[in-house]
């Protein structure tokens, strides 16, 4: 009986659907495709996509760095399945990942604050970089955005910026890493992301 039961348990592990436990990379063809149906779940992709985003509490003095993202090779094939609902299909999602091709992708909200107000610019004077076991990454690219809303006079006025910064995967390894910002005008920023609960 309990040999039976080992079997039957066996076996159901094996016709289960294999779920990434951590983060890897390359994807392979299963892990695109598993990547791409969480992607096109409207009911639970976003609470999916809100582990890889941490809001930071407002400093005393200086710019707000109100979220930090961190986009693994995985996070964005969700990513772009989700924003690719209507006959997207997954053969379509493993050739965007193919082009695509691995990075890490952290993305900054900044908020100008009472204390500090910056331009639209101010994305270029941003400084990001990963460090994992002592080990200090620089970013491969970055690139930015301003952040607008309508002033009184009918125009549109700055009131952040988003910095998107792509990092290699190159010595990214399972386990905890950190985003450290240094944003001009504001104190150092740093956000810990455990890469061994998201994949």
């Amino acid at each position: 009986m309990r040999f039976s039961r080992q079997v039957l348990a066996a076996l159901c592990s094996l016709l289960a659907p294999s779920f990434a436990l951590a983060y890897n990379h390359p994807l392979g063809d299963d892990t695109v495709r598993e990547a791409y149906f969480i992607g096109q779940d409207k009911t639970n992709v976003n609470s999916f996509l809100a582990q890889y985003t941490l809001a930071l509490p407002l400093p005393p003095t200086g710019p707000h760095v109100a979220e930090v993202e961190l986009s693994t090779p995985y996070a964005q094939v969700v990513e772009d399945s989700a924003q690719n609902m209507a006959g997207y299909s997954a053969q379509q999602a493993a050739e965007a990942y193919r082009k695509r091709g691995d990075a890490i992708v952290v993305r900054l909200k900044i908020l100008f604050t009472p204390t500090f107000s910056g331009d639209d610019d101010y994305w270029r004077t941003v400084s990001v970089s990963l460090i994992q076991k002592r080990k200090l990454m620089s970013a491969t690219a970055v690139n930015g955005e301003p952040i607008y809303t309508a002033d009184p006079n009918g125009g549109e006025i700055a009131i952040g910026v988003y910095v998107y910064v792509t990092f290699s995967v190159v010595g990214v390894e399972d386990g905890p890493l950190q985003v450290e910002i240094e944003p001009p005008g504001g104190p150092s920023v740093r956000a810990k992301f455990d890469l061994s609960s998201v994949q």
